[in-house]
């Protein structure tokens, strides 16, 4: 077994640089953009909605609805 193998895991834990780039440390990040928000409506009202978005998401055709 060599000294290195014992100084740094062989697999699992975080990896440098992945995940979601965070404000200050990149110039690039803009972190999560996305503001997430629940609707409730009745059953009928979703089979409606769901006729009426055709393919678009249903976030997406509520957004462009307002």
């Amino acid at each position: 077994m060599s000294s290195n193998s014992l100084n740094k895991p062989t697999h699992g834990g975080p990896r440098e640089g992945a995940g979601r780039p965070q404000g200050k440390k990149n110039a690039n990040a803009k972190g999560r953009t996305a503001i997430s928000k629940s609707v409730s409506m009745p059953a009928e009202a979703w089979r409606k909605l769901d006729i009426e978005r055709g393919t678009q998401s249903r976030g997406k055709f509520i957004a462009f609805k307002l």
